[in-house]
């Protein structure tokens, strides 16, 4: 009797255990249901951004902007970040133009990315640039739908030729340790070729436009606007030298005159010896005792010719140094007047 409960308890206890083992594996089933992937929401709904820009081929006068449009066709509540990079081309970053990027703010539909481009003097051709479009953030990669598009561009530069002649007049020298551009002043002036006298510039003067501002270097422009076709001479007259008396007379200072047409043509000359002041030149207006004579000292520099949207420089002697696009002679910028 005592065997047949013992057995029947045993069976009872086996029973229990594959029920506990049966709920334990429908509880396994159960929590790795649970623990499955759901699946991705489709980017169908997320924003397509658009891009569009304006002329890609521009002349640097005037210093253009180039806009870059993104449009989106719908809002989103974030920030969709964007940035521009410089894939190549010929032009300089921030010497020849610059970029400016700005995000696409929550709840709008449109940001627009600047390319700045700078007018500059220098003589060159036409430059490049190639830029790409790009989302540097990851987060705003996923909050725009997968069919956008980041495009890429080219845009050329073209060089820009001034209607000025821009003039500069230095005498950077050194007397005894003491410097001629604090101790001399010159004053440009400008006067009608036709009739001009050397010994009497003041005859044909035209005073349309000059520099008499006590500054080194002096520095003033022709433009077409404002001078008629014709020939006029340069020469300067000396207001003050302080060297006045015991000044060198063997030392020749000669006016360095720079002129540039933006983006076509840089050239210098120096004043003929003939023309220029030496360190014992009188002041112009005092004689040896200090009284006025009223005698002022002026030399020729160069000779202007404008004709036809061309200037054309000459010195002293006659000899045509530069004249439209091409420039006989090539002088670089003298190092006493580089900025």
């Amino acid at each position: 009797m005592k065997n047949i409960n013992i057995k029947k308890m045993k069976k009872y206890i086996n029973l229990k255990s594959m029920i506990f083992a049966s709920l334990l594996a429908i509880t396994a089933i159960s929590c790795d249901a649970e623990q499955d992937v759901s699946p991705i929401a489709s980017p169908d709904g997320y924003p397509v951004v658009s891009f569009s820009i304006g002329e890609t081929t521009v002349s640097e006068g005037g210093s253009p902007i180039i806009e870059i449009i993104a449009t989106t066709d719908k809002k989103i509540d974030r920030e969709i970040s964007f940035s521009i990079d410089v894939l190549g081309g010929t032009a300089t970053l921030h010497d020849d133009y610059d970029i400016e990027v700005a995000g696409l703010a929550p709840y709008q539909n449109e940001t627009r990315f600047l390319v700045m481009i700078h007018e500059d003097a220098a003589i060159e051709g036409d430059e490049t640039i190639e830029l790409q479009v790009n989302m540097p953030s990851l987060a705003s990669k996923y909050l725009v739908n997968p069919s956008t598009v980041l495009p890429s561009y080219s845009i050329t530069i073209q060089n820009y030729v001034g209607n000025t002649l821009d003039m500069e007049f230095a005498w950077d020298y050194t007397i005894d340790g003491y410097s001629t551009t604090n101790n001399i002043d010159f004053d440009i002036y400008v006067a009608d070729a036709a009739g001009y006298d050397n010994n009497d510039p003041w005859a044909t003067v035209n005073e349309t436009d000059y520099a008499a501002t006590g500054n080194h270097p002096e520095k003033f422009s022709f433009n077409f606007d404002d001078w008629a076709d014709g020939e006029y001479i340069l020469f300067h007259d000396l207001w003050y030298n302080a060297f006045y008396g015991y000044g060198p007379a063997d030392m020749s200072l000669p006016l360095v005159a720079t002129f540039t047409r933006p983006g076509l043509f840089q050239t210098s000359l120096t004043q003929d010896s003939s023309q220029s002041i030496n360190g014992k030149t009188t002041n112009g207006f005092v004689d040896d005792d200090d009284n006025d004579t009223g005698e002022w000292n002026n030399g020729f520099i160069a000779k202007v010719k404008i004709a036809n949207g061309t200037y054309t420089v000459s010195d002293y002697k006659g000899a045509e140094l530069v004249s439209g696009k091409s420039s006989k002679v090539r002088t670089p910028r003298p190092s006493n007047i580089r900025k």
